[in-house]
């Protein structure tokens, strides 16, 4: 790859920002360590910034402070921070925020070419909230930010479908996400007499997620011998709504809150699991998914996200919305031998090796870039 000059405008460097965190991290990081790109990250500064900006070496981060309201993020640093590094490509992450205006005014007065990254924000779940919000962003600048850059990417053909739905014309890169796959899974706790199994719920805290639902079904089936894990970060309170629902049927004894985990411990928690679930509404691709499977985990998860491969390769359910798809998934599991179980989440690992480890994915995007310079033709994995 030439040595190009790329910059990712990027909604947070934080884990406040949940999956997009992960997901631009790991593929900045790809890029940089498989090609002779130059790249920088700008984002706007938050409440975890200092603890996490580490996690980015050795890409350079560069963040800024917000002014006003942090919804929108409004950093006036980040205009003539891009106007110092000359981005050759400009790579925008996430939708709505400040950076998006940013990124759009900026890349059209410098004529440079972008792509944007929409990260589910063009779900129709998502699109379904602060709908008036939305569409005065989009008449302003999200809607010809979308339309005048040289591709949309896409994780998943799910997303890819949203994208055309919402009404965006623009060429889609299909790119999915990666996971960082454990070298071997660590070694699970022997089972002990007495025990209770356990299944895990592990993502934001967040109304999309579909918690409210997990523990009606937990409600219905109360399984003996299981505890129900739910791991994460709260956002927007939610978390009081999920634990005020667990109270109301008194299952305080049968579900439990660890808070948020990361690095080592979260592959830790994985690993002594049994079964992870995730009920979500909207997921443009739904990382903890494939970091579950290559923990050897076993997942439920719903139509909402872009896993029909649990189905196809027999390592988990993939299921309508609901409580009663729910109840159904999760009394078979339950049923199974724990070896079963395992069987399945074994060969969920080998799905996540064979189709999303970085590497491939990186080699993906810097054709992307290469193209957008001119320097290659358009790849396969960009549609028109």
């Amino acid at each position: 790859m030439p040595n190009i000059k790329i910059v990712h405008v990027t909604q947070s460097v934080s884990r406040l920002a949940g999956g997009l965190f992960e997901s631009v991290r790991h593929l900045s990081q790809v890029v940089g360590a498989i090609s002779r790109a130059r790249l920088t990250v700008l984002a706007p500064r938050d409440s975890m910034t200092a603890d996490d900006v580490g996690d980015w070496a050795p890409i350079p981060v560069v963040t800024f402070p917000v002014l006003g309201p942090e919804r929108f993020g409004y950093t006036p640093g980040l205009y003539s921070a891009m106007t110092r590094e000359r981005p050759e490509v400009l790579h925008l992450h996430g939708l709505w925020r400040y950076t998006a205006l940013a990124a759009w005014w900026w890349a059209k007065t410098h004529r440079t070419p972008y792509l944007v990254s929409p990260h589910g924000m063009l779900e129709p779940w998502s699109l379904g909230q602060s709908r008036l919000k939305k569409w005065l962003a989009t008449l302003l600048y999200q809607g010809p930010c979308l339309r005048g850059a040289a591709c949309i990417r896409a994780t998943s053909m799910m997303e890819a479908e949203s994208i055309r739905l919402a009404g965006y014309r623009t060429p889609i890169a299909m790119v999915p996400n990666g996971v960082e796959i454990p070298a071997m899974p660590l070694p699970r706790t022997p089972p002990v007499a007495g025990r209770a199994r356990r299944a895990i719920f592990l993502s934001r805290i967040h109304p999309k997620k579909g918690l409210l639902n997990l523990v009606e079904a937990w409600h219905i089936l109360q399984p003996p011998g299981w505890e129900l894990l739910i791991v994460g970060p709260d956002e927007n309170g939610h978390l009081a709504e999920v634990q005020a629902a667990v109270r109301q049927h008194g299952l305080d004894a049968l579900i439990h809150f660890p808070g948020e985990v990361m690095g080592e411990a979260k592959t830790r928690i994985y690993c002594d699991s049994d079964l992870f679930v995730l009920p979500s509404f909207s997921e443009n691709f739904g990382l903890v998914i494939a970091e579950a499977l290559s923990c050897e985990v076993p997942v439920i998860t719903t139509h909402a996200t872009p896993w029909q491969e649990l189905e196809t390769h027999a390592c988990g359910w993939w299921i309508d919305t609901g409580v009663d798809p729910l109840v159904v998934a999760l009394r078979q599991a339950f049923a199974m031998d724990p070896a079963e179980l395992h069987a399945m989440g074994v060969r969920g690992r080998a799905l996540i090796e064979q189709n999303y480890t970085w590497k491939p994915i990186g080699k993906s995007m810097i054709e992307v870039y290469e193209w957008m310079v001119g320097q290659r033709p358009k790849p396969a994995c960009v549609i028109d």
